[in-house]
């Protein structure tokens, strides 16, 4: 609240509009001079000017107001003298005081006169420029929550007592009870009137009375009863109107729907209007904890993992029956001149419905609502359920412009003033501007304005921008070009010819209109289809190889199950039509991976593909947690992982991302996939066999995912450690948890190769989406014939005394995550020891023996396929990681040990292990060679081709040219300077390694 002008002018001193009827103003004021010598108040009040403006100001312009300040003389006083933060506050300490247990008539009498009091303070705080909107909005919506909550605790109580309801907590009537009160809509985002209805979705869980069989009729009339309390008019007025319409089903389902009902209603007879009012629903009254335990149940309704730009036609169509029914707004708005002249602008805002209409409030709120929607699974950070929160995050996300946020921001604010004036003047649900121009005048100066036309030159504008914007966002594309599919064949033929495609590409869309593949089949899909094939032509026109490309989307439809939304992506993002052109043109490699996994396809709207990524770990985290079991997780799991591989990849290919930083935020997802998957896999262990008492099991992760290096494909090189006290033999079963009925005791041992199995099983079961992962354990102690769950004692003893070489080597790039953080430590502490101190038959002479050895004999039994084997090559990839490792372990100085290869190459040439040329060569080597096996992953796939020409096209010669030699050109030579480049790095790094190592002859 501001500070007053002076000490003698009161905080209420404003400019108070005139008032808009001098005879009711004239007449209020005698009344409240008699009620105030009545009262025994000071007279001299009265007479002061600010006074006087503020009475007449409210007595000619709001009858509504003029009541209350009649009807709450002492409060109006209060108000006064201390300001609407404090009225507010007392005024609702003493609701919150009021107790549950008085009669009904004294509950409707404290429910009504405390929303008199609210209603006046942010009516005067509002009129007078005390309060934003949000306060004002924030307000009202608590003051709705309080008398809820208070009527609903007096019912609760009220069955209670008559023996219909149990309640576990009777002092606490709320805590447990299982009737829940979803605040729904503006209550819901805390954006309530001053005569907003409080759209409600009332909901009970009968688990909590397991012998009640009137359940239903019980929460029934609890929710009539709560009905009346709210709503029925007295002598002291109503508190709010309610409206019940958005539960489940309303036509056909009872006042009250119990929590089994709901979920099954929303997943599987769910609408998109449905998932629009959920987006706003909070619990707010009567079981919170439980109202939002079913939020999290429907969570997977309400934001779809995959982008569904469907939605945006259900939300138009939406707004069009609205404009239908209600006949609301002038339908030439937005395109009526932008400079309309005053004259024009009042008479077209006369009788204009501010909320529905035409650049209305509807249509700013559908703006967030819709591209939430869209957005908001995929980018759980713009689940924001206020208008302008909602905005912003948008704007945020790049979705939405700057400027068209806050212009929106800006009607929002002015329509929204507006709305709050039309309804107190009367008290009534009006969102209508007056019908005629004398009235329009006359309110235009309790807005504020001094002539009405000053008023439409601020509002009309903005409602003309709110309708452009939203019909830029939603309305439906349209095409006049002919029908592409209905031509003959030959008249198709020639209009294909004349894009550049052979005749074969007409067999493709023919087969299109005929049975076709699945995705087509709806009248919708092929209506969209329609309208997009000149567009999709013209990109595949624009490639290299036109009819291959074609063919390749092709290939997309045919294995595409929600073809829809796929097609209404590509109508809505005309942008992405030429994006997926040119990646699927790319590749065959790349093509397949977008038909095998649509989720990628999400991946090309983003033109910023590093900024906009969202918080892995916590949709990860979310994903397992809203599963019933953490296996129901990993279909959308899986979906995740190839999504973020596909973005990681055209990020690098677009040149937005470094190779080293896009394999470290590919690590990175592994690293938080594993470690979520171990706590919810452990939890379900313990669940079935107990706990071990400070016990654990640790993730030790090895090869490319432990030093960070994950490129597109690769694999889990895995081990999992685990200790506990050495006087524990078995789990301790816990027989009065109700989740563990069924628990039974296992032997440590067991326990954890138990637990292990199952989350490796967790990570490589092949479902229908198939693996998150390939593992590979091979690299623990007795390889792939030992345990596949080792204890840390058995780990400290296997490398004090029986470790060979490579095992050695392979723990220089190993990294603990998951599990306790006390046993990563004393696992981290071994690994350390273990790489210091050898066994005593492993000199450095014999380290550096066994490493030329081995390298020897790998190049015998397993050589290079090609010269694209990038990891097998002479000099390759795997050399310059012999190096480093074999280098660490001969070294045996902690500060020098680092499972990234190029770090520890650095870290070698500071202690001076390694001469600083040679460090930089190999680090270049290292460089040159992981960018060109990931180039070739993500074009031809994890194996190494044997021959690239046959698949190669210009823009794989452009990025590869453009990574590998720094100038990018699509000119063929440039794959034979590649080629040499690599026979080059190949002899220097053969060179460094016969240095250090050893001869391999």
């Amino acid at each position: 609240m501001p500070a007053p002008h002076s000490n003698s002018i009161p905080w209420f001193y404003q400019n108070w509009p005139k008032p808009t009827n001098q005879q009711s103003a004239d007449l209020f004021q005698e009344d409240l001079v008699k009620l105030w010598i009545h009262c025994e108040k000071d007279p001299a009040f009265l007479e002061q000017e600010y006074s006087i403006n503020l009475i007449r100001s409210i007595g000619g312009s709001s009858p509504y107001l003029s009541h209350l300040i009649l009807q709450n003389i002492h409060f109006f006083e209060f108000l006064l003298q201390n300001g609407p933060d404090e009225a507010c506050k007392v005024t609702f300490d003493t609701l919150h005081q009021f107790s549950a247990q008085e009669s009904r008539q004294a509950i409707a009498k404290i429910l009504r006169i405390t929303k008199q009091k609210i209603a006046l303070s942010c009516a005067l705080a509002d009129i007078g420029n005390v309060w934003s909107l949000q306060q004002i909005t924030l307000t009202l919506s608590s003051l709705a929550e309080a008398t809820l909550n208070l009527a609903i605790n007096h019912l609760l109580l009220h069955a209670h007592e008559n023996k219909k309801l149990n309640l576990q907590h009777p002092n606490t009537p709320e805590k447990n009870c299982g009737f829940i009160v979803l605040g729904m809509g503006k209550l819901g985002a805390r954006e309530l009137n001053y005569s907003s209805d409080i759209d409600l979705i009332i909901l009970y869980d009968p688990e909590i009375y397991p012998n009640n069989d009137g359940l239903n009729t019980i929460f029934v009339r609890l929710t009539r009863q709560l009905v009346s309390l709210m709503e029925e008019r007295d002598e002291n007025g109503y508190v709010f109107r309610t409206d019940l319409r958005l539960r489940p089903d309303p036509s056909s389902s009872p006042l009250a729907v119990s929590l089994p009902a709901a979920i099954t209603y929303y997943e599987s007879l769910g609408q998109t209007w449905e998932r629009t009012a959920m987006s706003k629903a909070r619990p707010v009254a009567g079981d919170i904890p439980a109202g939002y335990a079913f939020l999290e149940a429907i969570r997977p309704f309400i934001w779809r993992r995959h982008l569904d730009f469907t939605v945006i036609d259900d939300i138009h169509a939406m707004k069009k029956r609205i404009d239908q029914h209600k006949k609301t707004g002038k339908q030439n708005l937005s395109k009526l001149p932008p400079n309309l002249p005053d004259e024009d602008a009042l008479n077209w805002l006369v009788g204009q419905n501010i909320k529905l209409g035409h650049g209305g409030i509807r249509e700013i709120e559908f703006c967030p609502q819709t591209m939430q929607l869209v957005w908001g699974g995929r980018f759980p950070e713009l689940q924001d359920s206020t208008t302008i929160g909602g905005l912003t995050k948008l704007t945020d996300k790049d979705l939405l412009t700057e400027f068209q946020t806050q212009k929106l921001i800006k009607a929002y604010a002015l329509l929204r003033k507006t709305e709050h004036r039309l309804q107190m003047q009367n008290d009534y649900q009006t969102h209508s501007l007056p019908n005629n121009l004398e009235e329009l005048e006359q309110f235009s100066i309790f807005m504020g304005y001094e002539t009405p036309h000053k008023f439409a030159r601020d509002l009309f504008p903005l409602m003309q921008f709110v309708r452009q914007t939203f019909e830029g966002l939603f309305a439906t594309p349209e095409n006049d070009e002919q029908y592409i599919l209905d031509m003959p064949t030959t008249e198709l033929k020639e209009y294909l010819n004349q894009k550049g495609f052979p005749d074969e590409a007409a067999t493709i869309l023919q087969s299109w209109n005929d049975s076709g593949p699945r995705a087509l089949r709806t009248a919708k899909a092929r209506t969209i289809l329609t309208n997009l094939l000149p567009k999709l032509l013209d990109a595949f026109a624009n490639q290299r190889n036109p009819l291959l490309v074609l063919q390749r989307f092709d290939t997309i439809l045919a294995r595409h199950r929600a073809g829809l939304q796929l097609l209404s992506l590509l109508e809505r993002n005309p942008a992405l039509i030429k994006r997926l052109s040119a990646v699927i043109g790319t590749s065959h490699f790349i093509a397949e991976h977008v038909a095998s996994n649509p989720a990628a396809i999400d991946a090309l709207l983003e033109t910023n593909l590093v900024k906009n990524r969202f918080d892995l770990r916590k949709t990860i985290r979310n994903y397992l947690k809203n599963a019933e079991h953490y296996m129901d997780a990993i279909p959308a799991l899986h979906s995740l992982v190839h999504s973020e591989e596909f973005r990681l990849s055209v990020a690098h290919l677009d040149n937005q991302i470094s190779l080293n930083k896009a394999q470290i935020l590919r690590t990175s997802m592994a690293n938080s996939i594993m470690k979520s998957l171990l706590d919810q896999v452990t939890k379900e262990h313990q669940r079935k066999y107990g706990t071990i008492p400070n016990g654990g099991i640790c993730i030790v992760v090895l090869g490319k995912a432990g030093s960070w290096e994950m490129t597109a494909g690769s694999d889990l090189d895995l081990m999992l450690i685990f200790d506990h006290p050495p006087e524990i033999s078995e789990s301790i079963c816990v027989s009065n948890n109700k989740k563990s009925i069924n628990q039974r005791s296992l032997s440590t041992n067991n326990y954890y190769i138990r637990l292990t199995q199952n989350f490796i099983s967790a990570i490589t079961n092949a479902g229908s989406a198939g693996s998150l992962y390939e593992v590979d354990m091979r690299l623990r102690p007795s390889g792939s014939k030992g345990p596949v769950a080792v204890s840390l004692t058995s780990f400290k003893r296997y490398h004090k005394e029986e470790a060979w070489t490579w095992e050695r080597m392979a723990l220089t790039r190993a990294r603990v995550i998951g599990g306790p953080l006390k046993l990563q430590k004393r696992i981290t502490k071994t690994i350390q020891h273990a790489l210091s101190n050898a066994p005593h038959n492993l000199s450095n002479k014999n380290v550096l023996k066994d490493a030329t050895n081995m390298r020897a004999r790998l190049l015998r039994d397993a050589p290079p396929n090609s010269v694209w084997d990038v990891k097998h090559l002479t000099g390759g990839l795997m050399e310059v990681e012999f190096i480093a490792q074999t280098l660490q372990l001969t070294a045996k100085n902690p500060d020098i040990f680092h499972p990234c290869t190029r770090i520890a190459l650095r870290n070698l040439a500071k202690y001076g292990i390694i001469d600083l040329k040679d460090a930089k060569i190999l680090i270049q080597a290292d460089s040159f060679w992981r960018n060109l096996q990931s180039l070739l992953r993500i074009f031809f796939g994890k194996l190494p081709p044997k021959d690239i020409t046959t698949d190669l096209t210009p823009a794989i010669i452009e990025v590869m040219s453009r990574d590998l030699l720094k100038t990018a050109t699509q000119d063929i030579q440039a794959i034979t300077q590649i080629q040499e480049k690599a026979e080059m790095i190949g002899k220097q790094v053969r060179t460094i390694f016969i240095k250090y190592i050893g001869s391999l002859t």
